[in-house]
């Protein structure tokens, strides 16, 4: 029942954009939107479904139908191995709708030429903009799933040995969080050695660890159906450089900073501004090449981005990262990440325990 009050509640919102905009109908076909809407993930192109004033008709494959009409009784199923979306087509003109809508930006040319042909107008990324705001139920599965990537930092750090691979690293750091209940990667995990951490996206390699040099790891999880993403940073021995611990502690003022900056209202153009003055201000602006955060949610890069060029305003549930970093080519890099929430006190971290 509690399943069936959230999608109701999630298709109400559809239905008041759709309303807005003029729709008797909406064909919905991307899988992480209609795993948004119905908490069941299909793979792509395995369903569409159509949203209209009587109700919600899902035409899917024919090995879904039964779970979906247990899971989903107030939901029309047909068996639709092939031409799903000629069938959705087909219901809109049964069903006598006038205008229906469909998600242009995320649709494949095939599908989007026959709505089109079939006179589906082209509307705006409903689901994409209900996604940006997360509610409670959403929060406590993000805040799981950002536990799971805090505890795999804590059980790493101190089985890093000199000789070990990044590709080792990572294999038991997946291993670890898939124990712990992830489905999978939220992204293909980043671990890096010494010159590979001034790669802000480097590709996790068979470099071994030496002694005395930096380590960078960027990582998170799946956990149902929700991705967390940490970064951390740190010097493997004794000798550490003083420039590295220079960076380092910039990095972290400029973390801080930004995350101190977030609030409901905050202009996320003026967040990243926050975070970059600080490095700047140290001399290491042009070392910062990449945007300060982005949304996170059922996709690794939702909306809103905390960025130099953003229109965004954070409202109370957005999660959004904020990870600044200084890379300094061919010598070593820092970037530390949280995950946040956006709350009406501020900014709540997610990745803790």
């Amino acid at each position: 029942m509690i399943l069936q009050q959230r999608i109701m509640q999630k298709i109400a919102a559809l239905k008041n954009f759709m309303t807005h905009d003029g729709l008797d109908g909406l064909v919905i076909t991307n899988n992480i939107d209609q795993f948004y809407l119905l908490g069941f993930y299909f793979y792509l192109g395995e369903t569409v479904l159509l949203l209209h004033e009587g109700g919600l008709t899902c035409f899917t494959r024919q090995l879904y139908v039964e779970p979906m009409k247990q899971k989903y009784p107030f939901m029309r199923t047909v068996g639709q191995d092939k031409q799903m979306a000629a069938a959705a087509v087909a219901e809109a003109g049964r069903l006598g709708l006038k205008r229906v809508g469909f998600d242009a930006g995320k649709e494949s040319y095939m599908a989007g030429s026959l709505f089109k042909a079939a006179g589906f107008v082209e509307a705006e990324s409903y689901i994409s903009e209900l996604r940006q705001v997360k509610d409670e139920h959403e929060i406590a599965i993000l805040r799981d799933s950002n536990r799971i990537a805090y505890e795999t930092y804590e059980y790493i750090k101190p089985l890093l040995k000199t000789g070990v691979t990044e590709f080792e690293v990572a294999a038991e750091m997946e291993k670890f969080m898939r124990v712990k209940g992830a489905s999978a990667t939220s992204f293909l995990t980043i671990i890096a050695f010494g010159e590979n951490t001034s790669n802000p996206h480097h590709e996790t390699s068979h470099r071994a660890l030496k002694d005395d040099e930096a380590v960078l790891m960027d990582f998170g999880c799946i956990y149902n159906g929700y991705c967390s993403d940490m970064t951390r940073s740190w010097w493997h021995g004794d000798n550490e450089p003083e420039e590295y611990t220079k960076i380092w502690h910039v990095v972290d003022k400029a973390r801080q900073t930004g995350i101190a900056a977030e609030k409901p209202g905050a202009a996320a153009q003026k967040v990243d501004a926050a975070a970059r003055a600080i490095i700047t201000d140290a001399g290491y602006g042009e070392y910062f090449t990449h945007r300060l955060g982005h949304g996170v949610g059922l996709e690794i890069h939702e909306e809103p981005c905390n960025d130099q060029t953003t229109t965004a305003i954070l409202k109370k549930g957005n999660v959004v990262t904020v990870e600044p970093g200084i890379y300094l080519p061919g010598k070593f890099g820092v970037r530390l990440e949280d995950t946040t929430v956006i709350t009406e006190a501020g900014a709540d971290i997610l990745t803790r325990k």
